[in-house]
């Protein structure tokens, strides 16, 4: 790999690192704001197995979020994402799913290695820690909110934490948001879903990591 586009990174990761990070596969939950910054930081990273779940459209009040989508494209965002995606990463093999995730639905994500949890609604996400502390799967949660956000890594048996972190946001759905902040948000996400999948590992597992973007502060708490 030397010379090659990931050499900047190889020094972080080392070349079994970067091979584990290529044939990883990375499933996707939600392709509004968080997911189209965290899959493109993803693919140029190397990812080239992703699964992507998103029943949506894009509205024109996306736009100043989801930087891919245009009012004039008429696909469903997880459609749309996957073209985006193989522009980045012409090799890599993308599985779309134009439905939300559910219990009807949950084995799409069966063949993961980790899971990237970018649901907008707070049910969504409850439904997907269950299925996370239940299948032994790790689940990156990331969330957004003004000048706030929340990062958190949950391995099977601290999902159940987050659940109840989660439950305590109900009714958070509809909140402010502005692009930078939803971007810093997912990249950091990212950043937690390629430390687990490159095997170097990252210290943040069961914990719950709160960003206050108006001050520059983080404090972490226990799931």
């Amino acid at each position: 790999m030397n010379g090659g586009r990931f050499e900047r990174q190889l020094p972080l990761f080392g070349e079994d690192g970067q091979n584990k990070i290529m044939n990883a596969t990375v499933g996707v939950a939600g392709c509004g704001g968080l997911g189209v910054t965290l899959v493109t930081m993803l693919a140029e990273a190397g990812v080239s197995h992703f699964i992507l779940a998103d029943p949506g459209y894009p509205e024109i009040e996306d736009i100043s979020t989801q930087f891919i989508y245009a009012m004039s494209d008429p696909r469903p965002k997880a459609q749309t994402t996957a073209q985006w995606i193989t522009a980045i990463n012409p090799l890599a093999e993308i599985e779309v799913h134009c439905e939300p995730f559910s219990k009807e639905t949950e084995s799409m994500f069966g063949c993961c290695d980790v899971i990237a949890d970018c649901i907008e609604d707070v049910e969504g996400s409850l439904l997907l820690a269950d299925y996370a502390c239940r299948s032994g799967k790790t689940l990156v949660h990331g969330r957004a909110c003004g000048l706030e956000g929340i990062v958190a890594v949950a391995a099977p048996e601290n999902a159940s934490g987050l659940k109840r972190a989660l439950e305590e946001a109900r009714g958070l759905d509809e909140q402010p948001s502005v692009g930078a902040a939803v971007s810093a948000v997912a990249s950091l996400e990212a950043l937690e879903v390629l430390k687990i999948v490159s095997g170097i590992g990252t210290e943040n597992v069961g914990l719950l990591v709160s960003l206050d973007m108006k001050s520059m502060t983080v404090e972490k708490t226990g799931l």
